[in-house]
Formats: structure tokens, C-alpha cells, sequence
């Protein structure tokens, strides 16, 4: 009898470990953070408590949702989608730069992107720690980095998932040309080229955009031909099958005006910035070609 419940006793004890493993209050990296070749995260399907992050967006339209960054992983695995299953107006006095935390919410990959369901019905909770964070600073990556799918004969795959880190994030890409638009599940994706090699490219989407006019596809700056200092935004991995075709990609999705950043004459040295390193090219220039007496 003594061995039997010796044996009762330490199932009762390894089970309660699991259990208080999940109850902790997790990490966006915990949660984000994934060897699957297809970047899945392993919660997916659990009901967890998040420490949170800050608001990097509010998307316009659609369901409720918020993109939140942990800034202590400016490097990858930091951000996530939270969605508002129900629409219950849990999210309307929040703003960009609240720092937020929730609890009991449901970790779900669903076509490729790992969310937050905010159901309410499972008590899930939401609090504004508090308001006015700085904004984490977009990290910067190459085209390579996020490339576009590959064409196949029913497909458009990318060759891996090695931009899975950088999902949700807010990401960079410099010296970058519109390619060609129209691409994608709902044809409102663009071909982002890069100025410098030519054959990387990546995919980008303004579906996100606050800037974009209301029933456009596109924000007014994305045409073709267009050439941007840079491109930031949120990335985001989308999975679906549509008429046949398999998609599997990554797209940039900008949030403002601001994200698309056009070249200016002022930047005399092609850096994206104007500063006193512009002001040096233009003094080596200064009366340049002025008959000297």
C-alpha cells in the first residue's frame, strides 16, 4: 500500500509543476519564440497570462486588435497580435505607447501568425499598466532577411521560415523600389525590390495603413516605380489556399504615411536622413561652378 501511494503522490506532484509552468505570467519571447520549420509557436492552443508589451498599432478596420512589442527583445521573438474574439470594446481607450498585460487569453496560430484571442467568456483579463511609452524603435533588417515567396505551379512559398523571429515586430527595410503590385491571396500585396541587388526582393501590404485612403488597396505613394529611402512596418506571416494556390509568405504591413519614407533633395548622401553629414556634401559643393575673381 505504502509504494501505491508513493506512486499517486508524485503523479499529483509533476502534474501541479505543469500546471503552475502555464499559470506564470509568460514572456512575448516565451511564447513567440519556436524551432518549428513552420513557426508554429509551442503554446499554441494553451490559455495563458502574458506580462505584455507596448502598443506599437491599432489597426483601423477589421476586428479589434492591437500589436504589442516587448522592448527588452529588440532583436526578435518581441511582438505579438492580440485580437478581441468578440468585439466587446475591451480595447477603445487604449492608445500607441500604452503598456499593456493580459491574462487568461488564448495562444492561437491561425494562418501563420500566433495571436492573443481575448475571449471573454474565458475571463480573460486586460490592463493598461500605463500610457505614454516611447514607441520601440523599428529594427532594421535586409530584404533578404523577409524575402518574397517563390512561384510554383500551384503555389507561392518562401523557401523558409527563417523571418519567423521578426514576426509582429516592427522591422526596416532601406533603398527599396515598388516592383510591381497586385500579388498575394487578395491581390493587394506589392514587390519590394531592393536598389542595391536587384534580384532581393519582399512583399508588402497597405491593409494595415491609417494613411490609406478609405476603399483603397493601396496607400497613395505605393506605385510602381516608386523608389523609398525606406519601408517600415509590421510583419506579419500569412498561410492560406485560395482557387488552388497554397500561399505561405511574409508581408510587411505599413501602419502610417510615415512608414513610407520617399526620398528628399535634402538628403544629399542617399543615407535617409537629413543632418550635418548632408550639410558637408553641400559645403564641398558651395559656389561650385562660380567664376572666381
Amino acid at each position: 500500500m505504502m509504494k501505491k501511494h508513493a506512486i499517486v503522490l508524485t503523479f499529483v506532484v509533476i502534474c501541479c509543476s505543469a500546471i503552475n509552468t502555464l499559470a506564470k505570467p509568460l514572456s512575448i519571447y516565451e511564447i513567440q519564440y519556436t524551432t518549428d520549420p513552420n513557426g508554429t509557436s509551442p503554446l499554441h492552443g494553451n490559455t495563458i497570462d502574458c506580462i505584455g508589451g507596448i502598443i506599437t498599432h491599432i489597426p483601423p478596420t477589421g476586428r479589434p486588435r492591437l500589436v504589442i512589442q516587448d522592448p527588452n527583445y529588440p532583436d526578435g521573438w518581441g511582438a505579438i497580435q492580440v485580437k478581441d474574439l468578440y468585439s466587446t470594446g475591451v480595447f477603445a481607450d487604449v492608445n500607441v505607447g500604452d503598456c499593456v498585460s493580459l491574462t487568461n487569453v488564448e495562444v492561437e496560430d491561425n494562418k501563420g501568425t500566433t495571436f492573443l484571442q481575448y475571449i471573454e467568456d474565458n475571463n480573460a483579463g486586460f490592463t493598461i499598466v500605463s500610457k505614454n511609452n516611447p514607441i520601440p524603435r523599428p529594427l532594421t533588417v535586409t530584404v533578404e532577411e523577409i524575402t518574397a515567396p517563390l512561384e510554383g505551379f500551384d503555389s507561392w512559398i518562401v523557401p523558409d521560415h527563417n523571418a519567423e523571429k521578426y514576426e509582429s515586430m516592427l522591422i526596416k527595410i532601406i533603398n527599396i523600389s515598388v516592383k510591381d503590385t497586385g500579388y498575394g491571396k487578395a491581390y493587394d500585396n506589392y514587390i519590394l525590390q531592393s536598389s542595391i541587388y536587384p534580384n532581393l526582393t519582399c512583399w508588402a501590404s497597405d491593409y494595415m495603413n491609417s494613411g490609406k485612403d478609405k476603399g483603397q488597396i493601396y496607400h497613395p505613394y505605393t506605385e510602381i516605380g516608386q523608389d523609398f529611402c525606406s519601408v517600415t512596418g509590421v510583419l506579419e506571416q500569412y498561410t492560406t489556399e485560395k482557387d488552388g494556390i497554397y500561399y505561405d509568405y511574409y508581408q510587411l504591413l505599413t501602419t502610417y504615411t510615415a512608414d513610407l519614407k520617399r526620398y528628399t533633395p535634402a538628403d544629399l548622401n542617399g543615407d535617409c536622413m537629413v543632418d550635418f553629414s548632408d550639410l558637408a556634401v553641400f559645403s564641398q559643393y558651395w559656389l561650385w561652378g562660380v567664376e572666381q575673381r
